[in-house]
């Protein structure tokens, strides 16, 4: 990557920001670890550092021919989650995607992948940040993968800017129903009562956020996963303001009376509460960023709720509850604008 494309220069710093700060630029490393070495063991792996199933996801560039590597200078293709991983094969557009003559449309259709539009975005995310192996996850050493796009492009570090505003809730609410379309796919496959759990929380997540036509009882996933499509796909291109986004937020924190339901596993409720957390972290985030919001008993209660829902000691329903609870106390006491 040389400095007159985006490896250095004000604009241009794209790659020193992926090599630097990005957490793709080293998922290859994971697979040198002790960690690694035993799901490998149990997996009958010779390798993780080059088996397929462990690269498509931390080392794509891997599988790539070495005839076409050699084209590109300097490459080394054990660089974790690249460039081309993200916008896909350059050889068909990089001569002339940076001239100003080009639209933006032409780009995609000579191959380059969409990733401006949130549901294209999430499309070309979900599969490496929530879709797992089942006989990888069974070996029980690999992290339980879920996928939120909107804390996840907070977590990387932008090498780009989103127009607009109130991206963030709009991000969250996509990648969500997204996550859904693909729980749902799976369950449609093979039934799996840990995703069953999961799946049910994300429905009952977002059915407080918009019209989601689904019936968690009823347990169609088939027909859940066009439902969770179309839905990904409006949420996409829906719009976002402070007094929506505030108004969701309120919806959730009075959710605490939920959580005491005797009807309802604790397992499901543990899953609900995992969803919700993050679902209220992301409003929170974009009403202080955007709205102007504060509130520091709001900050340490989400917290506390946080912690809870990720207990590994087991998730405590009534102490969650009365976090959620604390939640919308916190909210009513906001000043009024």
């Amino acid at each position: 990557m040389s400095s007159s494309c985006h490896g250095g220069g004000v604009g241009k710093d794209q790659g020193i920001i992926w090599s630097k700060k990005d957490p793709h630029s080293r998922a290859d490393a994971v697979l040198s670890t002790a960690r690694s070495a035993r799901m490998a063991e149990a997996l009958k792996i010779p390798d993780p550092k080059v088996s397929v199933r462990c690269t498509v996801c931390h080392s794509p560039m891997q599988t790539v021919p070495t005839e076409r590597l050699s084209l590109l200078k300097n490459f080394e293709p054990e660089k974790g989650v690249s460039c081309e991983s993200c916008h896909g094969a350059a050889e068909p557009w990089l001569r002339f995607h940076t001239r100003p003559d080009v639209q933006h449309a032409q780009r995609i259709a000579a191959g380059l992948r969409e990733l401006t539009d949130l549901y294209a975005r999430a499309n070309a995310c979900v599969a490496c940040h929530l879709n797992l192996d089942p006989e990888i996850a069974n070996v029980g050493r690999h992290p339980e993968m879920f996928f939120e796009l909107d804390g996840q492009m907070s977590a990387q570090p932008p090498h780009y800017k989103d127009e607009g505003a109130w991206v963030g809730p709009r991000a969250w609410q996509t990648g969500q129903a997204v996550a859904l379309r693909e729980l749902s796919w799976k369950l449609a496959q093979q039934r799996d009562a840990t995703l069953v759990a999961r799946w049910k929380a994300l429905v009952w997540v977002l059915q407080k956020s918009g019209t989601l036509d689904v019936d968690a009882d009823a347990a169609s996933f088939a027909a859940a996963q066009s439902t969770a499509n179309r839905f990904a796909k409006a949420s996409a291109q829906s719009i976002w303001t402070r007094e929506k986004t505030l108004q969701l937020l309120r919806a959730y924190s009075a959710a605490s009376a939920e959580f005491r339901d005797a009807k309802v596993s604790v397992e499901e409720l543990r899953r609900r509460g995992e969803v919700l957390v993050m679902a209220m972290d992301r409003l929170w985030s974009a009403l202080k960023r955007e709205g102007g919001l504060k509130s520091e008993n709001f900050d340490n209660g989400l917290r506390v709720a946080v912690d809870l829902a990720r207990a590994q000691a087991g998730f405590k329903k009534e102490l969650f509850s009365a976090a959620i609870e604390q939640l919308e106390v916190a909210l009513e006491r906001l000043p009024q604008k």
